[in-house]
């Protein structure tokens, strides 16, 4: 079937229903499903690694082949778009064909020659890979079982030997123990003959009035913020006829491991601040509390203006730094107020603020989402990466500006990564006046549209598409060769930057074909638009050709909010927060879940608020020799 007669089967199955139309489509993979080649299978690392070196240099000769062509078409389309003659094509004999098969393999040579450029692999280059969303270490435990052979057969057979074969199972146990705590108590008079009792406290075994142990604790933020395991189905699964768990009660104890983990929490903020790199995205969020509260609001009639902005929302007590440094001030000062129970809200409002005024002047902005920032605290160790999750009524630039008021003014430069929307842009004068801020586009976010309106535009699509796979085909094999400096920047200025030069030609063949109120003539005159802010990334080793990393740091929020639906208070999203960008920056230092949050957990809180830099992930590996 060709390929306009596909693009009338796609236009007639979305005009049936067979077919969604939401934009919302999948984008498939830039590079798409890699071809298992000869069918090799290697038996060792190195084999492994030559037979896939293989696969992309036929992979990548294959590419050039085609995007040749493809750029010969896209001449011929121009004319065609120009109404001039169109070129002859070209004469295709014998001769030619050698003198391609000749020229195609010295291309195959030189390409070879940049990889191999730079010697080893850089680990400060290193690419932050799939890997980084693995979640907790299960506790491994060996166990020997001897199995014995059956008596032999008869008396006349003759054993020869006896040998011992190791065969390997792996069993999984899910058990609750009930722990039976024997207190002893002293009861005593002391000097003035004063009754008193002395008795064993069980903070070792876990914190007062929670009735369950630290590693209950550790387990179970490890099973609902990293595996995203609904609280009701957790404490169905938990509970006995020895004892019933509720959601609430297991919220409450995610809040009060959260409060645990505060300070760690904004330490690595403030450790992201100093970041040469950031990243980040946005994805609304849901929560019930915030939900009910406009939902009111909107109800009201138009003409009762007045009684919309005298009804508070629940967040007015800390919607700013101000207000929540107000509140906190307040509650510390009553004799009845204990700071141990200040809510998460007015504690962490109080650095990061809640709700961002719109830039038109007109009020606070109403879109909750959950914006990630991540970087690396050490741009040589690719261990120091931190994931930072903050829930606010903003979106990303609004972190991003509270981000760098904490970053040090010596460290003036800071290249930021992220789709190049209006929203994500720092537009505060004293930052732009204090920092040399360099805005990247995503490479990725420029791709998608072409991919989800392709049967639109097959032909041109096709080749935008393919031009595209080139760009994320060589970063590919920088991640195979290992990336270094020089490989980076020679395959970047040569091969990466060739296919980025024929996306913009597409691009300004597209907007002369599709208007600009069309998704593919808005998506083509993107590129025209923020053609350097897309290629800058190709002059700096340092960073990705797109934001992706950012987009899967979000995806586990999309299968909490589907799993869970939405957190009733905002109290139990910040909690979920902090919990979130603890675990995924400890994925990232190679820690072992459970055994580091067990060992903050069993630390007094005391300590922890008194040098918090020294229980961040990455310290705590250095201390614990991971």
């Amino acid at each position: 079937m060709g390929r306009n007669h596909r693009a009338i089967l796609v236009q007639l199955q979305l005009a049936f229903g067979i077919k969604a139309s939401t934009e919302r489509r999948s984008s498939g993979r830039a590079v798409g499903a890699k071809s298992g080649g000869d069918g090799r299978k290697p038996r060792s690392e190195r084999e492994r690694l030559l037979v896939n070196r293989e696969r992309h240099a036929n992979l990548s000769d294959w590419h050039k082949d085609l995007a040749e062509k493809n750029r010969d078409k896209m001449k011929r389309i121009d004319k065609r778009l120009e109404n001039l003659p169109e070129p002859e094509p070209k004469a295709t004999d014998e001769q030619t064909q050698e003198a391609e098969v000749a020229k195609r393999e010295q291309q195959r040579q030189e390409l070879q020659a940049r990889y191999a450029l730079g010697g080893e692999a850089d680990p400060a280059l290193q690419s932050v890979t799939e890997t980084l969303m693995a979640g907790a270490d299960a506790n491994i435990t060996d166990e020997v079982v001897q199995l014995q052979a059956p008596e032999l057969p008869s008396e006349g057979c003759t054993l020869l030997e006896t040998r011992v074969d190791e065969r390997v199972r792996y069993d999984f146990k899910l058990e609750v123990c009930r722990v039976v705590a024997q207190v002893e108590k002293k009861i005593f008079t002391d000097e003035q003959g004063m009754r008193r009792v002395s008795s064993a406290s069980t903070r070792p075994l876990g914190p007062p009035r929670f009735g369950v142990t630290w590693g209950f604790l550790a387990n179970m933020a490890i099973l609902v913020v990293q595996y995203a395991m609904p609280m009701n189905r957790l404490a169905n699964m938990l509970s006995s006829h020895h004892k019933r768990f509720t959601a609430g009660s297991l919220a409450r104890m995610l809040r009060y491991v959260a409060a645990h983990f505060f300070c760690i929490y904004l330490q690595l903020f403030d450790d992201l601040a100093d970041a040469a790199v950031l990243q980040g995205d946005d994805t609304s969020t849901r929560v019930l509390e915030v939900k009910r509260y406009f939902d009111q609001v909107d109800a009201l009639p138009d003409e009762e203006t007045d009684d919309k902005q005298r009804k508070k929302p629940p967040w007015e007590s800390y919607r700013t730094i101000e207000k929540a440094e107000a509140t906190y001030t307040e509650q510390t000062a009553s004799q009845d107020s204990d700071s141990a129970e200040i809510s998460l809200a007015v504690r962490l409002s109080r650095e990061l603020g809640f709700q961002s005024d719109r830039r038109t002047g007109q009020g606070g902005k109403r879109a909750l989402n959950t914006t990630v920032l991540s970087g690396r605290a050490d741009p040589s160790d690719p261990r120091s990466f931190i994931a930072f999750y903050r829930s606010h009524l903003g979106g990303l630039g609004n972190l991003l500006e509270v981000l760098l008021y904490r970053r040090n003014p010596r460290n003036k430069t800071v290249a930021v990564q992220t789709d190049l929307s209006t929203v994500n842009l720092i537009r505060d004068p004293k930052l732009l006046e204090i920092f040399d801020i360099v805005q990247y586009g995503c490479a990725s976010h420029a791709r998608r549209v072409f991919a989800q309106y392709e049967h639109e535009d097959p032909e041109l699509c096709g080749m935008m598409l393919h031009f595209f796979k080139g760009v994320f085909l060589y970063e590919d094999g920088l991640d195979l060769y290992g990336r270094n400096i020089e490989n980076v920047t020679a395959i970047r200025d040569v091969d990466i930057r060739e296919n980025w030069q024929g996306i913009k030609r597409l691009a300004e063949i597209m907007s002369k074909k599709w208007s600009a109120q069309t998704k593919l003539g808005e998506a083509a005159r993107y590129i025209i638009r923020h053609y350097d802010a897309l290629t800058a990334y190709l002059g700096d080793p340092r960073l990705e050709p797109s934001n992706n990393l950012s987009e899967r740091l979000l995806r586990l929020e999309k299968l909490i909010q589907s799993s869970s639906m939405f957190r009733a208070t905002l109290e139990g999203r910040f909690a979920l927060d902090i919990m979130r960008s603890v675990l995924q920056t400890a994925i990232a230092a190679e820690v072992p879940l459970y055994k580091y949050v067990f060992s903050i957990l069993t630390t007094p809180r005391s300590e922890i608020e008194a040098h918090p830099e020294n229980y961040t992930p990455r310290a705590w590996a250095r201390r614990n020799n991971c």
